[in-house]
């Protein structure tokens, strides 16, 4: 697990700063404290630091093939490497290591850019090979591990962070107004985009290429879903089974000490079940809860380390203070406005104390069909087969129905009516954190009209790519896409670095996902009854009170926070217009009428402040202009 970056220049004439690359590698130390590489060649440099994790003695970077030609920055784990180093030996390939990175070195040669189709890990990697004068550049299939790059015309500068691209002076901090609109939809920006005007993202599951100053960017996987698996539930759960074992396995290779994050929910609780059977020593587990008894998960994570034996770990998060919010914003590099980052971020810092990596729990709703919205999609489709005129005398009904399954008052009146849209507009606006409505309401004419609907646009995208037959498996699969790469992977990944941890799921084992997209929908969502087929596996070892229990979102009592301890800060940030030098929010209207919807305690108006407070600290904290 590391950090990487680098810089091309297109004339071969113009050497790389070696100051500079030290500067980029230095402010992502964080990410690899334990070592560090070089590469400089003219106008290629080539940087990383090192967590580590597999062969502690011979694993330092950049490694190389046999006789220099082919270079490797590299971040990640691949947990078939020593199969792979098997058959590249057999082609005649020489290591000098046993590290899994030269195995990416000789797959490289091997087989070109069909590299990153042989690797089964998490990773970001960049190779330079200098007879064909190519930068080569893969991210993992599920974007675990970020890449972000910008290029001038003049040269190509990446890193695993923004703020490594930072360190070169000119490289712009300007906004991205497109990617405003989708932030303040989703709180996050889809991929390839970033909230900074020309620094990009490579996709999830994509390659870059650099050849004769040429910049190639093309996919290599995808997710598919139209080749179905037999229809027999037995077959398919033992097989399910088996694959999920095998990921969490191969995920316990490590030469440093590892444990897990446990929640108290069923994701979570099956890998730390399964860890117990396959370690030879009880698991460390660490978990976080709440004050708040409604947003406390810890009674449950308990009841599953003494159901393990594990030696469990806790943490009560009592507050979040201004610092910490700055601290969070800082590493997170462009603003992710999901308050579980501060949980995560905290648990990591606990973990680190006993272990250098973790098993997480990511993935287990996208693979298995757990988000409430995948089953009152259900409800939505009927009620759009009901006369129209009926509509409105079914609505309240409606509402309170679909309350009742989920166990809240989340989907109200103002969310049904949604139900008419399209699937993948409605979709969207059951997860927006401001419909365009209330950008309309809290955003200046000027603002608005420089809009493209951006969150929409990439929903559609996604949901019309899929070759699902089934309405959930389209829904599913733009979660993948979007919100699992961009939100949940970019938070686990930044706040479990910035506290040099590394953090592996199981859930996103490729192999595992390609066979459950291709198991029948009915195995995951079975009328209200979400996750039918791992619920069925877990109640092999896991009590039934944990897998049956009504889902409990990770919720963060982020209101209570931003009219107590983050209100100083959270009203200096809106009163000075959120993005400083520009009038383009209504500052009357947050600090009147949507503050007192805060303190009012009205439904979603909470997570609309901890957006725009997100927004206003990362725009300072960056000092971000309008170009």
């Amino acid at each position: 697990m590391c950090g990487i970056c680098g810089i091309i220049h297109f004339d071969s004439t113009q050497p790389v700063s070696d100051q500079i690359l030290r500067r980029m590698n230095g402010i992502i130390s964080h990410r690899g404290p334990d070592d560090e590489g070089f590469f400089l060649n003219q106008n290629v440099g080539l940087a990383m630091r090192r967590l580590s994790i597999i062969d502690l003695g011979t694993g330092h970077q950049p490694i190389f093939n046999e006789d220099g030609s082919v270079v490797i920055v590299f971040n990640g784990e691949i947990y078939n490497y020593l199969e792979l180093r098997t058959t590249l030996e057999k082609y005649g390939h020489r290591f000098t290591t046993n590290s899994d990175t030269e195995t990416i070195v000789h797959a490289y040669e091997q087989w070109g850019e069909a590299c990153p189709e042989k690797l089964r890990g998490m990773f970001v990697f960049a190779i330079w090979d200098a007879r064909k004068q190519k930068l080569f550049i893969a991210r993992d299939r599920l974007g675990k591990k970020p890449l972000y790059y910008y290029n001038d015309g003049k040269r190509l500068i990446f890193a695993s962070e923004i703020k490594g691209l930072l360190e070169n002076n000119d490289v712009p901090r300007k906004l991205n107004i497109q990617g405003l609109d989708g932030y303040l939809t989703l709180g996050y920006v889809p991929a390839p985009g970033t909230l900074f005007q020309e620094i990009y993202k490579l996709p999830a599951g994509h390659h870059l290429s650099l050849v004769s100053n040429q910049l190639t960017i093309q996919p290599y996987w995808d997710l598919h879903y139209r080749n179905p698996a037999p229809q027999n539930l037995e077959e398919c759960r033992e097989q399910v089974r088996a694959l999920l074992e095998e990921s969490v396995r191969i995920r316990l290779m490590s030469d440093v000490p590892l444990g897990a994050f446990l929640s108290g929910g069923i994701d979570s609780s099956v890998v730390v079940g399964l860890m117990s059977r396959m370690m030879s020593q009880p698991v460390d587990t660490f978990s976080v809860g709440f004050e708040e008894e409604e947003h406390n998960e810890l009674p449950y994570a308990r009841r599953i380390a003494q159901h393990f034996g594990t030696n469990h770990h806790e943490i009560l998060v009592n507050d979040c203070s201004p610092d910490l919010l700055q601290k969070l914003v800082w590493h997170m590099d462009e603003p992710v406005a999901d308050p579980a980052a501060v949980p995560t971020l905290l648990v990591s810092e606990l973990a680190r104390q006993y272990v250098t990596v973790v098993l997480t729990g990511e993935g287990g709703d996208e693979l298995f069909a757990g988000y409430d919205y995948y089953r009152v999609n259900r409800w939505a489709g009927r009620y759009n087969l009901l006369p129209e005129k009926l509509n409105r005398k079914v609505l309240p009904a409606l509402a309170r129905g679909v309350n009742a399954i989920i166990g809240r008052p989340r989907y109200h009146e103002r969310t049904i009516w949604n139900w008419s849209l399209p699937p993948a507009a409605r979709m969207l606006a059951w997860i927006a954190t401001f419909t365009d409505q209330q950008k309309a309401a809290i955003c200046t004419p000027a603002l608005l009209q420089q809009f493209n609907h951006a969150a929409q646009t990439v929903f559609e995208k996604f949901y019309n790519a899929c070759d699902a037959a089934e309405d959930v498996h389209r829904l599913m699969y733009t979660d993948t896409k979007v919100w699992l790469a961009d939100d949940l992977l970019m938070k686990v990944d930044k706040m479990s670095m910035a506290k040099s941890l590394e953090a592996r799921a199981p859930y996103l084992d490729h192999m595992l996902m390609e066979y459950v997209a291709s198991i029948p929908a009915s195995m995951k969502l079975q009328g209200e009854v979400s996750k039918r087929i791992l619920k069925q596996i877990a109640e092999e070892f896991l009590p039934r009170e944990i897998i049956y229990r009504r889902k409990h979102t990770f919720d963060v009592p982020i209101g209570k926070w931003l009219l107590g301890s983050l209100k100083e800060l959270a009203l200096e940030v809106i009163e000075q217009g959120i993005i400083p030098g520009v009038q383009w929010f209504d500052v009357k209207y947050l600090r009147g009428s949507l503050w007192q919807a805060l303190e009012a305690n009205e439904p979603g108006v909470a997570a609309q402040f901890w957006n725009l407070v997100n927004l206003g600290l990362w725009a300072r904290i960056y000092g971000v202009s309008l170009g």
